[in-house]
């Protein structure tokens, strides 16, 4: 993890430089364990990690019997960087090199043999529903305060959105749908907009959606909106089917898309009936499936977003796709993580796992097209942390007020 030559270094911090310095001149091991002491009991959600400069941070864990190492996103979660152990002390710590305005998601490793855990020191934390993440913000990276009741890792709740159980025929099974509808709904005959998002109770647990929207709407920040969850099967379990037989660009699943699910929910709510007023969102093999309805149904949605897509499947399949067809009147927003470069590095085929580059390659088909899109690189990996905080920046260009 080399530093970023281009970054410019504004602020500065010597408290750990300073804190291991006199813990090495000092030979006393009561004395060492003293100030190891008193420099953990200084750290709190306001100091720590500790960001030494605007591309430098510290992280620190107390553990006397064998090693400890970090998992990032700077690595993809994929490589384990060991921690060094201050000599004398039980203290082990790294630094680690990003982007000013980086967020960065972490965890911690003991001996290299159990499950990755996040670090107690720091209360910044991402909520997974299955596991909860530690969270770097850099020094430039500006928080998005309505995500402010969430940063211990909370997840989100259900309490402002309506279950719904979907039988649909084409796919042979039922579906979990949730459907978040704006506050006062009941009082008016006002029709809106509809989000469909892949993953739903992803999106609703660590997305936080219903709250985001609640706030955002109450802010004015934009116009009033319905959203509608769609839950896989077997979610987060191995079993057949799930998201993976699901988005892999199965037709018998753009079908219930498009055409039962979208029915299911124009008859029951005030929808406005038109493609441009539907937007379809997913994040990775959701992204990629959430590209391909719209591709696939622009009549149906017109926009669709991609957060961290999937794109590179099946070799480039639908890349190659949008390449070799003709323009569809369909608008995509598409944004990765520049720590993307080897996603699921235990699962996927080794020629996919970098993301950035296969929707880098999106981009540049996109353009060749002509299609209206945009694309946004951000200094993060592929994370909740990530995809619920840009979703924001779709909100608001879409339905701004």
């Amino acid at each position: 993890m080399q530093h970023d030559e281009d970054d410019k270094i504004i602020m500065k911090d010597d408290r750990f430089s300073n804190f291991y310095d006199e813990l090495k001149g000092t030979e006393d091991s009561a004395r060492k364990a003293e100030l190891v002491e008193s420099f953990i009991s200084s750290l709190d959600a306001t100091n720590y990690p500790v960001l030494e400069n605007d591309t430098t941070a510290v992280f620190l864990y107390r553990y006397s019997n064998g090693s400890i190492s970090v998992l990032s996103d700077l690595t993809d979660m994929a490589e384990a960087i060991p921690m060094e152990r201050i000599p004398g002390t039980d203290l082990h710590y790294t630094r680690v090199y990003a982007k000013a305005d980086a967020r960065i998601e972490y965890f911690f490793i003991i001996d290299d043999q159990q499950l990755p855990f996040p670090d107690p020191l720091n209360p910044h934390r991402v909520n997974y529903t299955v596991w909860t993440a530690s969270e770097l913000a850099m020094p430039a990276y500006k928080r998005e305060p309505i995500f402010e009741p969430f940063l211990t890792g909370e997840p989100g709740g259900y309490d402002r959105v309506i279950r719904h159980t979907l039988d649909g025929t084409v796919m042979g099974y039922s579906h979990l749908i949730h459907v978040y509808l704006p506050v006062n709904y009941e009082e008016s005959e006002t029709r809106y907009p509809v989000l469909y998002f892949q993953d739903g109770s992803d999106y609703i647990e660590s997305a936080y959606v219903p709250h985001v929207l609640d706030m955002l709407i109450q802010q004015k920040r934009i116009e009033p909106v319905i959203a509608v969850f769609v839950t896989p099967p077997n979610r987060h379990q191995p079993d057949v089917p799930n998201r993976m037989t699901e988005y892999g660009m199965n037709e018998n699943y753009v079908s219930f898309f498009t055409d039962e699910l979208v029915s299911f929910i124009d008859a029951r709510y005030r929808t406005i009936q038109e493609p441009g007023k539907r937007i379809v969102v997913g994040d990775s093999y959701g992204g990629l499936i959430s590209l391909y309805i719209a591709f696939e149904r622009p009549d149906v949605f017109g926009t669709a977003y991609s957060q961290s897509g999937y794109v590179s499947f099946q070799n480039d399949k639908l890349i190659r796709l949008i390449e070799s067809s003709s323009l569809k009147p369909v608008r995509f927003y598409v944004d990765i993580g520049i720590y993307e470069r080897n996603v699921g590095s235990l699962f996927l085929p080794a020629d996919e796992t970098d993301f950035l580059e296969g929707n880098r390659r999106l981009k540049k088909v996109l353009e060749e097209k002509g299609y209206d899109f945009i694309y946004k690189e951000y200094p993060e990996g592929h994370t909740w942390g990530n995809w619920r905080r840009h979703l924001i920046d779709i909100l608001e260009d879409y339905f701004g007020k």
